[in-house]
């Protein structure tokens, strides 16, 4: 292998290493899931990335969060051979959870660069959370319970 092959090896590893630790403290700042969606039970996200409005290369998923461990973050990688591609979906994903949405989906453009300019790739998800019951008091002092499917 000559050295030109093996320094371009080298700054790719660097370049991924760097990468996951900058994921990995963006996931520290943001703090767990079930600290800020407390009465979440399961959530899971139904993903399909798009090419043109059709499912791209037939990249589709069921996205199974495990709540208990999850980072209160959702940043999906995009499948195309984009620069700095992906999805960040965080902040509808926790908007629709704090309002205790039991469906919800979303559109979100790759915010990535191609050769050709932006990345034509976007992603299409539908979401499905429980929460925990929720009790409260009723005037009198009867404890009303309403299940969140």
């Amino acid at each position: 292998m000559t050295m030109m092959m093996q320094g371009r090896r080298g700054a790719r590893e660097i370049e991924r290493r760097e990468r996951w630790i900058q994921r990995d403290a963006r996931e520290q700042r943001a703090g767990k899931l079930v600290s800020k969606i407390p009465d979440l039970t399961k959530l899971d996200i139904a993903v399909c990335e798009t090419s043109s409005g059709a499912c791209a290369d037939g990249t589709q998923y069921v996205w199974r969060i495990v709540v208990e461990n999850a980072p209160a973050i959702f940043d999906i990688p995009c499948c195309g051979r984009c620069e700095d591609g992906g999805y960040d979906v965080t902040g509808e994903i926790l908007s629709a959870l704090s309002s205790r949405s039991l469906r919800f989906e979303g559109l979100r453009k790759c915010r990535g660069q191609s050769r050709d300019g932006n990345c034509s790739r976007g992603l299409r998800y539908v979401a499905t959370a429980t929460y925990r019951e929720v009790q409260r008091v009723a005037p009198g002092g009867r404890v009303v319970t309403k299940d969140h499917p």
